[in-house]
């Protein structure tokens, strides 16, 4: 397949009402900036999908949507999001990543801590650290897709509630062509000076607990207020 003839767009895993709800203003956020980009959305069969190009449901025996959904990306090249982010800038210089990468994603920032070290089944070295799974971008091929079914298969072993210790080991002992991206494209902590002035390149995609649902109406009105 041609480049001019791949398709590209955004994709969220999200259940229940507030979760679509954060996913779509996160859509919206995609569409700002970046017109050309679809987004689709897997969630429950009843939820309000409007805002979104494509829909799916999610399959009762998805152990893990997040990470089961994957593979069965409706596009090409898939940035997949967590619900929780918010896009401020063009995104096309990080999908250009796929024409040398099968697979990217950002550090977990603060990866020095115990539970970013989380060992399952492999000693990894620390200077491998965790990804955060909650931006992802890939390209649709056969190496991927054997790619997301071991990480599956680790996950459903493995019996942990969360996803990223399996994905590093997995990703050690892939063969895949990974590439770590700069943390701007998944800015997850803000430093005083950051928000005051900074020389440091300005974030592409927040990923913050804020955006989030949130029960308090201050919360909720401050989260409201990120765009």
């Amino acid at each position: 397949m041609s480049e001019q003839n791949r398709t590209r767009g955004v994709m969220y895993v999200a259940w229940g009402k507030a979760h679509v709800d954060v996913a779509r203003r996160s859509a919206a956020s995609v569409k700002q900036h970046n017109p050309g980009l679809q987004a689709a959305i897997w969630c429950a069969a009843d939820d309000d999908t409007s805002g979104f190009d494509q829909s799916f449901v999610i399959p009762a025996e998805m152990t893990r949507p997040k990470v089961g959904a994957l593979k069965f990306s409706p596009f090409d090249e898939t940035l997949y999001l967590d619900n929780d982010t918010m896009i401020r800038a063009d995104l096309s210089s990080l999908f250009d990543l796929l024409q040398k990468f099968d697979l990217c994603g950002a550090h977990v920032m603060l990866w020095h801590r115990p539970r970013h070290k989380r060992i399952w089944q492999t000693e990894v070295p620390e200077t491998f650290p965790e990804i955060n799974c909650g931006v992802l971008l890939y390209r649709k091929t056969a190496a991927t897709e054997q790619f997301f079914d071991d990480w599956q298969a680790a996950y459903d072993a493995a019996g942990f509630k969360i996803d990223q210790p399996t994905f590093r080991e997995t990703l050690w002992k892939s063969d895949l062509r990974f590439y770590v991206f700069p943390p701007q494209f998944n800015k997850r902590i803000f430093e005083a000076s950051e928000l005051i002035y900074s020389d440091q390149p300005k974030p592409r995609i927040l990923h913050l607990p804020i955006l989030r649902p949130q029960k308090g109406a201050f919360k909720r009105w401050f989260s409201n207020l990120i765009r």
